[in-house]
């Protein structure tokens, strides 16, 4: 009697803690801690035999325009993407040459496509776009794919759901999980803490003492809310996951940590994506104040 065939094991699923473009300049103590965070998880990539036919990637930058309206997501079907200088601040004066970054890659606009037709045929409401690769992505895949040891799997950008139903971003995770047996890679990108408010804060004070103060406070927040999330996202159990996940909306730390959600979305839907897995954190953790540059792996 022949063997059975084993199916292959779905790839694994990634969330990345994303930086700005910062993360390809900055002389601080933390920024080689987060690079190297990254070009672990880059180099855990490239060993995946054989390859995965494509990564689909998740932005905090890529949420669906608000003129679809909610329940709508977007995938991006252009070919020769260009890369966006997306950034918030304005480096023109400061540090021009960040205008001069590229980062060449590999686009599939007919797996993109499937990947449309996957979710349509899964009841989600999807529309082809045409648009650059934010920074969300190429800023981190800069670093986890260096010109030496470049990315060879097309990349394929879905967005999340424009608003605030959480929910509803695990769903979409949900709905994309069958493809990771399928050849598809799935990365989220975006920051387990995200609060330019708070940081503005440690700003606006008035005096030195004020500063201190106000660093220490949101320092604090962040790193509360950072060990709340990894308490959460680590259960194996795709269920408890989702309920622990969810109910972190609930938590002062949360609205300090995500004034606006778009950067804590792109974790639900990875999460969402893993179903019941192992998971765990890559690499050595980083809390500043307003920021998380926390790694996932589910697998």
């Amino acid at each position: 009697m022949p063997s059975a065939i084993q199916p292959p094991r779905p790839l694994p699923v990634y969330f990345i803690g994303h930086a700005g473009v910062g993360l390809l300049f900055r002389e601080d103590d933390n920024n080689p801690t987060v690079q190297n965070n990254l070009k672990a998880i880059g180099d855990e990539i490239r060993a995946i035999s054989p390859p995965p036919k494509a990564i689909i990637t998740f932005s905090g930058h890529f949420e669906a325009g608000e003129i679809h309206g909610p329940g709508v997501i977007e995938v991006n079907v252009k070919r020769n993407t260009h890369i966006q200088h997306d950034f918030v601040n304005d480096f023109h004066d400061s540090k021009p040459f960040v205008y001069e970054y590229d980062w060449p890659h590999r686009d599939a606009p007919e797996l993109a496509a499937e990947v449309w037709n996957h979710l349509r045929e899964a009841g989600i409401k999807a529309k082809r776009v045409e648009r650059g690769v934010d920074h969300g992505i190429w800023v981190p895949f800069k670093v986890m794919f260096p010109p030496d040891q470049p990315l060879e799997i097309p990349i394929i950008q879905v967005s999340t759901f424009y608003g605030y139903d959480l929910d509803s971003q695990i769903r979409l995770g949900e709905a994309l999980q069958s493809l990771r047996g399928e050849g598809y890679l799935i990365v989220g990108s975006g920051m387990a803490v995200h609060s330019f408010a708070s940081i503005g804060e440690i700003h606006q004070a008035g005096s030195e003492q004020e500063r201190k103060d106000t660093t220490e406070k949101v320092l604090a927040e962040s790193r509360t809310f950072d060990t709340q999330l990894q308490t959460a996202v680590i259960k194996r159990d795709a269920a408890e996951r989702k309920a622990a996940l969810l109910k972190l909306e609930s938590l002062y730390e949360f609205k300090r940590s995500h004034p606006t959600v778009e950067h804590f979305t792109p974790l639900l839907v990875a999460a969402g994506a893993a179903g019941d897995a192992d998971v765990e954190p890559v690499g050595k953790d980083v809390v500043e104040p307003g920021m998380s540059y926390l790694n996932i792996r589910f697998r």
